[in-house]
């Protein structure tokens, strides 16, 4: 029976001394629970995996110039590594069997624990309880992906993952007994170093888990192999597996706190205590800290809600020591590694002494000395042609005066806009940590020249709402490789490179000004792409396309005027090769990325598959993660949550991608918006509480014209790009996020389990997680569509389930 909402859950529970082990801490002779049986058996699961990783990984990784062995002889020395590897893993096995009794112990005093919190501290314990597993999983979704590649190519993969524990830790909160806290430190230090050995501990250099799983977009990685494919799944499996298993302790501590307090005060201090958390990322990312810090204030706030008990506390502290440990190991020391709020950098040196940048372990950008005297010094022709490379636009459009670099980067092509005698350069780079690596290591000094002004902004940003024009803009080789938001499957520099992007960096051209485009084209296809974007945002005059002898680079030039010439002359002087015929003779069919379908290195419009089979793995461990330990189906009541967790999902990740759009697509910007959404959530659920609101009709009606307005504001072309156009587009954007709260905390205040409440929401979001990854085919805007759907099964369910409970009211 539903009882009312004042009356369903005390707001504080007697509060008791907590002496260990007292009333329930003696398990001697107990029967072990289900729920640590389960956890012991995911936990070998996830072991059989890693330890199994490292050899598949090795063997299928050749050393340069090695040959991959042959299928019996990979095998033979698999098998040859099994015998010890399997008796570690019994070894493992028995060795959890032996703790079990103690960890049923620790199980059951945390619980006892928590309920002595005092009812005037146990507001602040529920908002640090929420700060914590928020920043958690922000922390550990940003650290996988600065590891391996194919982290930051499937963004939301370490997210559901975290998803998927939070809400299985939610689900077991009301159970007697659970899973220790405890065990969140040793899950978390397994899989760094796990990761870590991975990435850099192998004997050869781990191709096999560099490669890219996903072919429906091109990437700077290797074409995989069907066995390579099988090893990063693995890897997959097991990650997911250690993420989530670490996270069911933490949703568990979040829901055992909640279900002390009334819904809707809960609920709010939830939200507050997650705002802290995105504020707290906020603050060590704007500091360029390193993952030692951000696990270290996890694991000081995790230490808090520890048992008291010297064991518990020291051997808590001590595996936290080495999980920092591990961290913080100095993989190559001769790197020094900088944390940017976007991405991990190496900064090295090569040979001949001048800067080298990785990210996430790979190579990103070099410093080059072209000045005349260190040309005309060299006898190196590569560094004549690396010259011409850059000194080529400058060639073409010689009495530049007014340059904007585009992806400035560490400043090659800075200084070659400064050789050239421009007089003012605008010089646009969105990670700080680049543009001062370059202003600190460029041996031309470019950033130090008063005619260069550093911009540190998102380019499409900076070009839409500039005053300035230009004689020349040039388009560094700005790819970002790896990088990608925080929040979607979008690239941090996808919407530079869009049809409409291209438009408003022509609009800023001066009458004779030109545009300069360059792109390491990884084949003909996307070459073809990007030929004809550009010809679209020039009203269909073709691009001139050259062909330099730098790094695979190709340089699309057209005039604002669509009337682009080059005397022969300065070809070849340059060295450059023309080729017109190239692209426009292609026969190769393109989809053209735009604002809506803003994905580049996706020549077709095609749905992506490969990215199914990752999500089907994610959605089929976690129900196996789910029946394993439950056998009850879930409430039916309930399904109305799981609904809205799936299209508030959708709506937040096309508020937050509109955002980047409208406002940059910055760090900052992502962290705003991110903020801003939970600051609704907050707000919805105060009104709630205020005004006691009852029915929810009127509110999905709200709801639903919300949506659609957003759909037709978005359809359209959107809001001016004007201050008023702007502050417009965010109440479009995150009024749907309100009017959903609303209804989320209108139906929350009639449930008796918050717990369960928070867990089905949690599903909910997993759901929309990845549903978002339509919009690789449909493009952003049906993400709307998809939302209305998803809000419209949510009142259904809602309507089903008070007609079951009215009808047999009216029988009886």
């Amino acid at each position: 029976m539903i009882t009312d909402a004042n009356s369903s859950v005390a707001e504080a529970t007697p509060v008791q001394e907590f002496i260990p082990g007292s009333d329930r801490g003696n398990s001697d002779g107990a029967e072990i629970p289900r729920l640590l049986r389960s956890f012991r058996h995911f936990v070998v699961l996830a072991f059989l995996g890693s330890v199994f990783l490292p050899p598949l990984a090795y063997l299928s990784s050749p050393s340069i110039g090695g040959v991959i062995p042959s299928p019996g002889e990979f095998y033979l020395k698999v098998s040859l590594y099994g015998v010890p590897a399997l008796a570690a893993i019994v070894g493992l096995y028995l060795l959890l069997l032996k703790l079990e009794p103690y960890l049923l112990k620790e199980s059951l005093d945390q619980a006892a624990f928590l309920e002595t919190i005092p009812g005037r501290s146990l507001s602040i314990a529920i908002a640090a309880s929420a700060a914590l597993s928020l920043f958690l999983e922000l922390a550990v979704i940003r650290w996988q992906g600065s590891i391996f590649e194919f982290f930051a190519f499937y963004k939301n993969y370490g997210l559901l993952a975290c998803f998927a524990g939070l809400g299985l830790g939610y689900a077991l909160s009301r159970s007697k007994e659970g899973i220790p806290l405890i065990l969140t430190l040793p899950l978390l230090a397994w899989q760094f170093g796990l990761l870590i050995a991975l990435r850099w501990g192998l004997p050869n250099r781990p191709y096999s888990l560099e490669a890219i799983p996903f072919r429906e977009q091109l990437n700077m990685g290797l074409t995989a192999t069907w066995d390579q494919i099988g090893v990063v799944y693995l890897l997959l499996t097991v990650v997911f597996l250690l993420t989530a298993l670490a996270f069911v302790p933490v949703g568990q501590l979040c829901g055992k706190l909640m279900e002390r307090k009334s819904q809707l005060p809960a609920y709010g201090f939830n939200l507050l205590g997650s705002l802290a958390g995105v504020l707290l990322m906020f603050l060590v990312s704007f500091l360029w800290t390193p993952p030692v810090v951000w696990f270290g204030l996890c694991f000081v706030i995790l230490l808090f809600f520890f048992v008291p008990e010297p064991r518990t506390l020291l051997l808590g502290m001590g595996i936290a020591l080495v999980a920092l440990m591990t961290l913080a190991w100095p993989v190559n020391p001769l790197w020094n590694k900088i944390y940017s709020p976007y991405q991990s950098l190496d900064i090295g040196y090569s040979p001949n002494g001048l800067m080298l940048i990785r990210a996430a372990g790979h190579y990103y950008q070099r410093v080059h000395n072209l000045s005349s005297a260190a040309v005309e010094a060299s006898t190196d022709p590569a560094l004549r042609a690396t010259r011409d490379y850059y000194d080529f636009p400058y060639r073409v459009r010689p009495s530049a005066s007014e340059v904007a670099v585009v992806g400035a980067g560490s400043g090659n092509d800075v200084a070659a806009a400064l050789r050239s005698g421009a007089q003012h350069v605008d010089a646009i780079e969105i990670d700080p940590a680049i543009l001062l690596a370059g202003k600190t290591n460029h041996p031309e000094r470019p950033y130090d020249d008063p005619r260069v002004r550093p911009i540190v902004n998102d380019a499409r940003s900076f070009l839409r709402t500039t005053q300035s024009h230009y004689d020349l803009i040039v388009y560094g080789l700005l790819d970002s490789h790896t990088l990608l938001s925080q929040a979607s499957s979008v690239r941090v520099d996808s919407f530079v490179y869009t049809v409409e992007g291209l438009r408003e960096a022509r609009s800023r051209l001066r009458p004779n000004g030109v545009l300069s485009l360059s792109f390491s084209v990884l084949n003909d296809a996307l070459g073809t792409k990007i030929y004809q974007m550009m010809k679209q945002a020039f009203d269909g005059k073709e691009p001139l396309c050259f062909f330099p002898s730098y790094e695979g680079a190709q340089v699309f030039m057209q005039s604002k005027n669509g009337d682009l010439s080059i005397p022969p002359a300065v070809l070849w002087e340059a060295h450059v090769a023309e080729r017109p015929e190239f692209y426009r003779n292609s026969a190769i069919k393109v989809d053209l990325s735009t604002d809506d379908w803003p994905f580049l290195y996706m020549p077709r419009r095609v749905y992506p598959v490969s990215y199914l089979v990752v999500l089907g793995l994610i959605l089929l461990l976690t129900f196996v993660l789910y029946a394993s330990f439950f056998r009850q189906r879930p409430k039916f009541s309930h399904l109305p949550f799981f609904f809205l967790g799936a299209g508030f999902m959708l709506v937040e990740t096309k508020a937050i991608t509109e955002m980047g759009l409208t406002f940059g697509n910055t760090w900052q910007v992502i962290a705003i918006a991110i903020a801003s959404i939970l600051v609704m959530a907050f707000l919805a659920n105060g009104i709630v509480q205020r005004l006691r609101i009852s029915g929810t009709s009127f509110i999905y009606f709200l709801l639903f014209v919300s949506l659609a307005v957003g759909w037709w504001v978005a359809t359209s072309g959107g809001l001016s790009s004007t201050t008023a156009g702007r502050i417009g587009t965010a109440v479009i954007l995150t009024c749907p996020l309100f009017f959903s709260g609303i209804v989320f905390s209108t139906l929350l205040s009639a449930e008796s389990r918050i717990s369960s409440v928070m867990s089905m929401n949690l599903m909910g979001a997993m759901c929309g997680g990845v549903l978002e990854y339509n919009s690789m085919y449909f493009g952003f805007h049906f993400l709307y569509l998809l939302a209305l759907g998803l809000y419209a099964a949510a009142l259904l369910s809602g309507l089903a389930f008070r007609s079951t409970r009215v009808l047999p009211a009216l029988r009886t």
